[in-house]
């Protein structure tokens, strides 16, 4: 078996008669990122395409214009089985980052400098790269199957990884899944991501997003008009850090801008709850949008009237496309898999996290790194997944201080980097909280603190406790006993006089 076969059948290339080919029977497969011990997986061949490996090396030689297309795909010199490829491919990368032209003569006296030029066969093995191609048309396809290979090999890898670390006795198994999960990510998003572009590439997704805008919107709406204006709507890849002190109503807030963008606007909405359940949350959506006080819905004492209203809300609740996850044991990777999850089925337009500080961190012994690294994922996420992220937080106990009336920027706790990584920072505030006078219950304002594309503001806003929902701010701030501008909804007179029956729903 000469050192080129392997599982496809590809035509064995003619070699000059003054070149005696060494015998690789059992190729050593010891690339410097990633790779086995040996050529063989449990007795098996590893993956790899060693015709395409010189057809591609050979193309470059040929037409070395293909460089620069092969460096997009080829990332490191993993991406070849054999040594002496992977030997040339170095070579090949150093010419092309000196702009070194590239031939025979200045591959081979880079190879020599490198002291490497024997071990992969001398000047003759080099022209026979180039004598076995009769032209660099098929270099793409040649590239793209290299890629395959090597990312086979990656798994394979990753797989014996997996295995050396669950055997190990002191193993956490969150850590170990956590890793492993890691790892494959790495290895899918192992692809060529083509992000130079002229810029009349993106005119044309601009201009249809500004063709597609209503009243001025091109994001999404959060239902609050003077923050919509502001914003125009929720911008694809923004993060957006919303904080408050404790009991001013960050999930509510949250909660208000999910129900309005998935019921009204029917946007599909992930919302991860790590400090309260789906039942929870559930509960105060239906008293929100039926409007009625959840101290009612929760002890069951209910009228006819209220009993038609809980009805009449459960039906465009259930069909908003408004998911929840309440697993409070939440980390940066298995959030950023299942968003991939709903993203690849067309369910993602916002998504939203309660809250930063209780995602699980890695191995990070400083907490403010840890929090830094999940801030950080979250806007690469954002990113990724062309969405806006809503990542609620905590503020310092320094807000509490006396003299000081509203929150700032340095009152994000524990990491300096949620600032950093924001695209925008909002503030809860409602003065009842701190002096509890009635002509503030209803009261609340939404500080614009940090506005990466656009302008920062104040923004009063009307808050209903008893449905735990937001609203734009009335003229008269709503008073006691307004409603709210809550949802009301006609039954058309088909439920009749007679009170309801829960079972309808």
């Amino acid at each position: 078996m000469s050192e080129f076969d392997n599982e496809q059948n590809f035509p064995e290339p003619e070699f000059d008669q003054g070149y005696s080919e060494p015998n690789y029977s059992e190729p050593e497969y010891t690339p410097k990122k990633r790779g086995s011990d040996s050529g063989k997986f449990e007795g098996r061949q590893v993956p790899m395409d060693l015709d395409a490996e010189r057809c591609l090396l050979g193309s470059i030689l040929r037409d070395p214009e293909v460089m620069g297309e092969a460096i997009m795909i080829i990332k490191d010199e993993g991406y070849f089985y054999l040594e002496k490829h992977q030997l040339i491919w170095t070579a090949l990368c150093t010419l092309n980052r000196n702009v070194t032209p590239i031939d025979l003569v200045t591959l081979a006296s880079e190879l020599e400098t490198m002291g490497k030029l024997s071990l992969v066969g001398g000047r003759e093995y080099l022209f026979d790269l180039m004598e076995s191609v009769a032209s660099s048309a098929n270099a793409s396809w040649h590239m793209e199957l290299l890629r395959k290979k090597a990312s086979l090999r990656k798994l394979i890898d990753m797989s014996s990884t997996i295995i050396r670390n669950a055997m190990d006795p002191a193993a956490a198994p969150d850590e170990v899944l956590q890793d492993a999960e890691r790892d494959m990510f790495a290895i899918a998003d192992d692809q060529v991501r083509d992000s130079l572009k002229p810029i009349n590439q993106f005119m044309t997704p601009l201009l249809e997003r500004l063709n597609n805008r209503k009243d001025g919107i091109t994001g999404i709406r959060t239902g609050i008009t003077e923050l919509d204006e502001l914003t125009n709507g929720l911008q694809k890849s923004d993060l957006i850090i919303l904080a408050a002190r404790p009991g001013v109503g960050k999930t509510s807030f949250a909660m208000t801008i999910a129900a309005n963008a998935a019921i009204k606007f029917n946007q599909n909405v992930a919302f991860f709850s790590l400090e309260m359940d789906g039942v929870q949350l559930a509960q105060r959506l239906l008293s929100s949008q039926a409007g009625i006080d959840q101290s009612r819905l929760r002890n069951g004492h209910l009228t006819n009237d209220e009993k038609r209203q809980l009805i009449a809300a459960v039906t465009p609740i259930s069909q908003a496309p408004l998911y929840v996850d309440d697993n409070a044991d939440l980390g940066i990777m298995e959030l950023m898999s299942k968003a991939r999850q709903l993203k690849r089925k067309n369910k993602l337009d916002l998504l939203i996290i309660d809250y930063l500080q209780l995602m699980k961190t890695g191995k990070e012994e400083n907490r403010a790194v840890a929090i830094g690294a999940i801030s950080r994922g979250l806007k690469i996420l954002a990113k990724e997944m062309q969405v806006p992220v809503i990542a609620l937080a905590q503020l310092s106990r320094k807000v509490e201080e006396k003299g000081r009336e509203r929150p700032q920027l340095s009152d994000l706790r524990e990491s300096g980097s949620i600032e950093q990584d924001a695209d925008m920072v909002w503030f809860v505030e409602r003065k009842f909280v701190q002096t509890h006078k009635e002509e503030d219950r209803n009261q609340a304002e939404l500080i614009v603190a940090k506005h990466r594309n656009g302008s920062v503001k104040d923004i009063r806003m009307t808050f209903i406790p008893e449905y735990t929902t937001f609203y734009d701010a009335a003229p008269d701030d709503m008073g006691e006993g307004g409603d709210g501008g809550a949802y009301v909804y006609d039954d058309g007179g088909d439920m009749g006089g007679g009170a309801p029956d829960f079972a309808d729903f």
